[in-house]
C-alpha cells in the first residue's frame, strides 16, 4: 500500500522568525545527545537552521498574501476608474445637452427676428404700389423683385414664396389678399351648403350647423332660435357658462364656441381617418375679414368650388389662365385684368360676375417664415390696408 501523501503545513504553522525546537530523534541524528558543546552549537545555529529549513514555505506564504493584497487594490482601482469615467461622462453629456439647448434657443431667437422682418418687407412692398401701374413694363424681375411683387399685388395677384437672405437666416414671405377666402359672416344658406359639401361633412349635420351659426350671429333677435339652432338657454351653452354672441364672429377660431362646430368640422379630421369619412376642415377657406367678393386671382381651387353653380371645368380654366401666357406664377403677366377678362378667357358663367373681383386689396394675409440653420419660426397676421400702411387686425407667432 502506498503511504498517504503528506500535506504541507498551512502558512500559519511556521512563521518567519519563529523558534523551532529539535526533537530527541533529531538530536540523535546529529550526535548531539549528551554533548553539551554540540547542544550549545546547535542552539547557536538553531535560528539559521530554522530559517534555512522553513524559508521556502514562508516566502511562498508571503508571496500569496502579497498577491491577494495587490489583487484587491487592483479591483478597487478599477472600480474607482469606472466611477470616475461615469461621472466625467455624465458631466460631458450634461454640458453637451446644455450647449445644444442654448444653441437651439439662440437660433430660435434669430429665426423669430428674421420672420418679423418679413412684415417690414411687406410694408415696403405696399409702399411701392403707387410707383407701378397696369401699363408699366419697364422693370426687370431679376433686378427689382420687390417692384414686380408690388405690381402684381396692385392687380390682386398674390405673392408666394418670396425669399430673402437676412444675416444668417433665410426669409420666405407670402402676401395673399384675404379676398381669396369666403367671408363667413356674409355666407347665405346656399353658400353654407356648398362649403359643407366640399368639406365632406355629413349632410344630416348641415341644418344644425347652419342654424346654430345664424343664431350665434343674429344681431336683431338673439333670444329667438331657428328650427335646428340654439339660443342661450340651450344646454350646450348653459354647461359652458356663456351666451350666444348676437354679433358677427371676429375670428374663424370663434366657430369652436358655437354648438355643432367641433375641431373636426373646423380644422379637419385627424390623420389616419379613412378618406371617405375624413372631414377637410372649413377654416382654410373662410375669413372674418373681407368685403364678401371672391378674388379669382387669389382663391384656391377649393374656395372657387364653394361658389354656387360654378362648374369644375371652369375652375380648372381659371387656375390655368391666371398664370398668364408663360404659365409661371410670380411673373408680370399673372392674373386677370378684370372679371370680364376672366369670363372671356375661361367661359365662366356671367351670373357669377357680381360675386367675383380681381383687384380688391382691403385685407392682406401675410405669412413670414424665418429659418436659421434648420430652426424655423413663423409670424403671420391679417392686415388691413389703409393707404400705404398696414394695420394689424390679427397676429400670431408660432414656432415650427
Amino acid at each position: 500500500m502506498k503511504s498517504p501523501t503528506s500535506t504541507p503545513p498551512p502558512c500559519h504553522a511556521a512563521k518567519s522568525g519563529s523558534i523551532v525546537h529539535p526533537t530527541p530523534k533529531e538530536l540523535a541524528r546529529t550526535g548531539a545527545i549528551g554533548d553539551v558543546s554540540t547542544s550549545l552549537r546547535y542552539a547557536r545555529h538553531d535560528h539559521s537552521l530554522h530559517v534555512s529549513s522553513s524559508s521556502p514555505r514562508a516566502n511562498q506564504c508571503q508571496a500569496d498574501k502579497g498577491s491577494r493584497k495587490r489583487g484587491s487594490a487592483l479591483i478597487v482601482a478599477l472600480w474607482l476608474i469606472l466611477l470616475l469615467t461615469l461621472l466625467i461622462g455624465s458631466f460631458a453629456f450634461d454640458m453637451h445637452v446644455e450647449a445644444d439647448i442654448i444653441s437651439h434657443y439662440r437660433k430660435r431667437v434669430k429665426s423669430q427676428f428674421v420672420a418679423q422682418s418679413g412684415m417690414e418687407i411687406a410694408q415696403l412692398i405696399l409702399s411701392k404700389l403707387g410707383e407701378v401701374g397696369e401699363d408699366d413694363r419697364g422693370m426687370d424681375d431679376a433686378e427689382d423683385e420687390l417692384l414686380t411683387a408690388a405690381y402684381n399685388l396692385s392687380r390682386g395677384v398674390p405673392i408666394r414664396g418670396l425669399t430673402r437672405t437676412i444675416g444668417e437666416g433665410i426669409l420666405t414671405l407670402d402676401i395673399v389678399p384675404e379676398e381669396g377666402r369666403r367671408n363667413v359672416n356674409l355666407l347665405t344658406d346656399e353658400d353654407w351648403e356648398e362649403i359643407l359639401d366640399q368639406a365632406n361633412i355629413p349632410e344630416d349635420r348641415w341644418p344644425e350647423l347652419i342654424d346654430t351659426f345664424l343664431d350665434w350671429t343674429d344681431t336683431t333677435s338673439p333670444d329667438t332660435r331657428r328650427l335646428h339652432g340654439a339660443d342661450s338657454s340651450d344646454p350646450f351653452y348653459v354647461r359652458r357658462g356663456y351666451k350666444v354672441k348676437g354679433a358677427p364672429v371676429d375670428t374663424i377660431d370663434e366657430l369652436l364656441l358655437i354648438k355643432g362646430f367641433d375641431e373636426e368640422v373646423v380644422f379637419g379630421s385627424p390623420p389616419g381617418t379613412p378618406p371617405e369619412e375624413a372631414m377637410r376642415g372649413i377654416a382654410y377657406w373662410l375669413t372674418a375679414w373681407s368685403h364678401g367678393k371672391v378674388n379669382i386671382n387669389t382663391a384656391s381651387r377649393e374656395v372657387l368650388l364653394t361658389l354656387p353653380r360654378i362648374e369644375e371645368w371652369a375652375v380648372e380654366a381659371i387656375l390655368e389662365e391666371r398664370l398668364g401666357p408663360d404659365g409661371e406664377a410670380g411673373t408680370r403677366d399673372d392674373g386677370f385684368a378684370s372679371v370680364q377678362d376672366a369670363i372671356n378667357r375661361t367661359g365662366l358663367n356671367p351670373e357669377l360676375a357680381n360675386r367675383l373681383t380681381v383687384s380688391d386689396v382691403h385685407y392682406l394675409r401675410i405669412t413670414s417664415v424665418g429659418e436659421v440653420d434648420r430652426v424655423s419660426s413663423t409670424v403671420w397676421g391679417v392686415m388691413r390696408v389703409e393707404g400705404d400702411q398696414l394695420v394689424p387686425v390679427y397676429w400670431r407667432e408660432e414656432p415650427m
